[in-house]
């Protein structure tokens, strides 16, 4: 790397005078982007202005209406922050989906912000939730609508002595839903291939205030407005679900790159968006990857479940149960203590969604079945008539499984077709 000069900003406003007074200097706050960056060559700074000591872009509050979350909060600290679980969850589910422990124990939010990736994690998220982003420069602070902030990949609408002081969020209200989901290539520590965020209100089985962000599939986050209004003020089904998600494909204009072919890509932005969008209504029917929190008082630990939902109306396995047997009291938990001891323990039942071309070869593409206990998922491809087809990708709670996977009682399964890339 060149040499250059190290400065320290005290905070938002020091940094911002720093930035106008040397030009090509950069800010760095935890410099997992800009440390690789300046490595390649890519970025040769006069001078790096730490904001590491920038306390004024620490905070997280809620200021009634709105969440406040500063810029130089780490995305441990947003992922374990009580506050952000409570009023914006969402936030906190992307965030705890960034790379490794040590990459969101030094990422910050404004930093995957000002990156302008279309893959950043906590980018879809904040797209859904309408966030605001609140910039500071030599003039005073202006406020950003989100969908106004990307322009591209790497650009933004921030000012060139500007710094981002923090992000206001709207908090959730009683019966708000929301889901995160991501495909890479590998569990953890992986750029997004494509993700989904959902955020909506649901009241009585029906959906209104949707938005369902899509990352990593076009030059800038974006929003799947025809799938939304698709969903808008209707009562929420699985078979609706599956009827609408192919929509999410016409906000997409991914490209093709190491990671996945375009063709990739638009199959799995349509199953991840049913995913989460099923995940966010049902979040009880489905194995949920939510995220935990840890915040200490005291030598004392508590986790706080990264989950707030409404649900007012029965989940599609609820509803597809003819003879009523959960009463309107009883608790799913409950529920399953009963099935279990009243049902059969020779089988499981499993919920299927087939996507693409293989949903027209199929008799439905949304379907709850019962199989042998001990059935694989090749076992299910004989079951439902897809053991001569090739290369059938099986997601099972959401993670890439072979032939010989075992399944178990309440598994979600998706299968696709994939294109390339797989």
């Amino acid at each position: 790397m060149d040499t250059f000069r190290a400065l320290s900003a005290r905070c938002a406003r020091e940094a911002v005078e720093m930035l106008a007074a040397e030009p090509g200097a950069v800010l760095a706050a935890g410099c997992t982007d800009l440390l690789v960056r300046m490595k390649d060559g890519k970025v040769r700074p006069s001078a790096v202005i730490s904001i590491d000591r920038a306390a004024d872009m620490w905070p997280i509050e809620d200021t009634g209406r709105t969440l406040w979350v500063g810029a130089g909060c780490t995305h441990a600290d947003i992922s374990r922050s009580p506050l952000v679980a409570e009023k914006a969850p969402l936030l906190a589910a992307a965030s705890a989906a960034v790379g490794s422990p040590q990459i969101r124990n030094r990422g910050t939010l404004g930093g995957n912000i000002a990156t302008a990736s279309p893959a950043g994690d906590t980018i879809p998220a904040l797209v859904a939730m309408d966030a605001r982003i609140v910039v500071e420069g030599l003039a005073g602070q202006r406020a950003i609508e989100v969908g106004q902030f990307f322009l591209g990949p790497g650009k933004s609408a921030l000012g060139s002595s500007e710094v981002i002081v923090g992000v206001e969020i709207p908090c959730d209200e009683p019966g708000d839903v929301w889901a995160f989901r991501k495909l890479g290539g590998r569990r953890a520590m992986s750029i997004a291939i494509a993700s989904v965020a959902v955020h909506a209100h649901l009241e009585r089985g029906v959906l209104s205030r949707v938005a369902v962000a899509l990352g990593s599939v076009a030059p800038v986050v974006v929003r799947a407005r025809m799938l939304e209004a698709a969903l808008e003020g209707r009562r929420v089904t699985a078979e609706l679900l599956a009827e609408v998600c192919p929509l999410a494909q016409e906000a997409a204009s991914p490209i093709t790159d190491i990671r996945g072919s375009r063709e990739y890509r638009l199959a799995m932005v349509e199953a991840l968006a049913y995913q989460a969008l099923y995940a966010a209504v049902w979040p009880d029917e489905v194995s949920e990857p939510r995220a935990k929190w840890e915040a200490q008082a005291g030598e004392a630990q508590r986790e706080h479940e990264c989950c707030r939902h409404g649900r007012p109306g029965p989940s599609p396995a609820e509803a597809s149960d003819a003879d009523g047997a959960r009463g309107p009291c009883q608790s799913a938990s409950e529920s399953q203590k009963a099935e279990t001891l009243g049902g059969d323990s020779d089988s499981i039942r499993v919920h299927v969604v087939v996507f693409g071309e293989l949903a027209c070869r199929v008799e439905k593409a949304d379907m709850t079945l019962d199989l042998p206990r001990g059935s694989t998922v090749a076992d299910l491809y004989r079951h439902i008539g897809l053991a001569d087809s090739s290369y059938v990708m099986a997601l099972v709670n959401h993670r890439r499984e072979f032939d010989d996977k075992l399944l178990s009682d309440g598994d979600e399964i998706a299968l696709m077709h994939p294109v390339g890339g797989g």
